[in-house]
């Protein structure tokens, strides 16, 4: 029998009921570390350090009771580290009338680590579940496995695939996962009782945000740790409202087809949003009106060349028709030179209309030799009567941007309106407007020979509010920035005091751009 509990792998021992060891077989060895030479006679609760969940005494009462023992006990192996035993005892009694205990022991440390720190993870869990203020919801798609099983036994190989072709089924998958437990947030945000929100969670996703739904069940699938979108939804009244979705799949729980949803609305903050972008639309419509103000005599000299030269060329052809031979061959061409002034004078107007208007931006592929040229139409006149010479140094093949005429369009006026006005005092007056295109990015640069921007402006320039003019609204290049900055792209300005300052403005290419997109 001694030979059989030796070749035992699991801890066996004998001892008396004072707890003196009588056998020590090769498990104990393994598992407390100490050779049989040290643990034969010693008393087994002093030699590991044993710490009951109950007093000795007690337990030994209930062993000499009932015949049996079990529990887990603390004990100390022989390099220092302290491990739980699953302990099991049995009294025996020896061929001269002695009684025995036979103890078999399991190692269940480990075990108990996991479980503990999935209590741990289950406390935590729940006090973030009631605690936040955030509407969480407690899901189980159990019932999910058993549709993709069919799924896969019907050759489905591809979620994504299916849900495309059958989008009736992100519907099925809603109605199959339950909702098991909701926070008081949630009761608060979707206006109803625990138990009206317990149950399928489809009566609370509008058709809009189905594409949603599909997303994070399929990035579950793909084993994400979580996943995140806004979405549409529905509150058990029927109002909808917009929040941000966020779905994380704890690995603990997974297997039983458990996950944690949590909802924030963002209805106030989208509102937010949109205010900002119309309040930003409405200031850059301020500074278009702003910058066609200052440019009234450039816009009358435009309109007023054309007029003057159909008042001309009509006189002239009434004075051919009155011949007494009339001229009809000259009249026809004063005819035609009249129709082409009136298309000139209809092209400014065009132009400084869609300047003028407000509306949303429309972004398409654009050239920035054509965009340069109706913005130095727009501003020649300020240009001549600043003295100022320009000089346009662009590409006929330079690559086309993105984005939207008319705010571009405001840049480079605004832009070029500042640097004749900047040099109303330089002797020597020159604008000179720049292109060029490197690997991702066209360049555009505005650059004036005036007096320059200090040092401690510079910073300063680009701020909301910010103006070197007199009676300047000080929006010109804060819109001018936000527009770039709207496109993708960077403006900035490179300047010495005395050398003149060199506006920068950087757009990305519009390949680059829709092959990053």
């Amino acid at each position: 029998m001694a030979g059989l509990l030796d070749a035992a792998h699991e801890p066996i021992l004998v001892r008396d009921l004072e707890g003196r060891i009588l056998f020590w077989n090769q498990g104990c060895e393994a598992l407390y570390g100490h050779g049989r030479e040290v643990a034969r006679g010693a008393l087994a609760p002093d030699l590991l350090s044993t710490v009951f969940p109950a007093p000795l005494d007690q337990i030994t009462a209930r062993l000499l009771a009932e015949g049996r023992w079990e529990g887990e006990v603390t004990r100390r192996l022989a390099d220092g580290r302290e491990a739980v035993i699953a302990l099991r005892w049995s009294l025996r009694r020896d061929v001269s009338g002695g009684v025995e205990v036979l103890e078999t022991g399991r190692d269940v440390t480990e075990a108990r680590k996991a479980e503990e720190a999935l209590r741990r993870s289950e406390y935590r869990f729940r006090n973030v579940f009631h605690a936040m203020s955030v509407s969480f919801w407690e899901l189980d798609f159990s019932a999910l496995a058993g549709m993709f099983g069919a799924l896969r036994a019907k050759g489905v190989t591809s979620l994504r695939a299916h849900i495309a072709e059958n989008p009736r089924f992100v519907r099925q998958m809603m109605e199959a996962s339950q909702v098991v437990d909701v926070n008081d947030k949630s009761l608060q945000l979707f206006e109803a009782t625990r138990d009206q929100l317990l149950g399928p969670v489809d009566r609370f996703w509008p058709p809009c945000s189905e594409h949603v739904f599909a997303a994070s069940v399929i990035a579950a699938l793909e084993k994400k740790p979580h996943y995140e979108s806004e979405a549409r939804f529905r509150t058990y009244d029927g109002r909808e409202f917009d929040g941000l979705f966020t779905c994380c799949y704890p690995r603990e729980y997974l297997p039983q087809g458990a996950t944690l949803v949590g909802v924030i609305d963002i209805t106030d903050r989208l509102r937010a949003q949109e205010d900002l972008a119309r309040v930003q639309a409405e200031l850059a419509h301020a500074a278009r009106i702003s910058t066609l103000g200052e440019l009234t005599a450039s816009i009358a000299h435009e309109v007023n060349q054309p007029l003057s030269a159909i008042v001309t060329n009509g006189e002239a052809g009434l004075r051919w028709l009155r011949r007494a031979t009339p001229d009809l061959e000259e009249v026809g061409r004063a005819f035609d030179r009249m129709i082409g002034e009136a298309n000139r004078a209809s092209g400014v107007i065009g132009r400084i209309r869609t300047m003028a208007v407000k509306g949303e931006p429309e972004k398409a592929r654009l050239s920035l030799g054509p965009l340069v040229e109706d913005s130095v139409l727009l501003v020649r006149r300020e240009l001549t009567t600043h003295d100022v010479a320009l000089r346009v140094q662009v590409p006929a093949d330079l690559p086309e941007v993105e984005g939207d005429r008319v705010q571009l369009q405001q840049v480079l006026v605004n832009l070029m309106v500042n640097a004749a006005q900047a040099m109303a005092e330089a002797q020597e007056r020159v604008l000179t407007i720049r292109g060029s295109v490197d690997e991702a990015m066209v360049t555009l640069s505005v650059a004036d020979t005036g007096p320059g921007v200090p040092p401690e402006r510079l910073v300063q320039l680009f701020n909301a509010f910010y103006t070197t003019k007199a009676g300047g609204m000080g929006m010109g290049l804060s819109i001018c920035k936000t527009i770039v900055q709207a496109h993708g792209g960077e403006i900035a300005v490179v300047s010495a005091p005395g050398e003149g300052a060199s506006f920068v403005l950087k757009l990305p290419r519009a390949g680059v751009a829709q092959e990053a997109d």
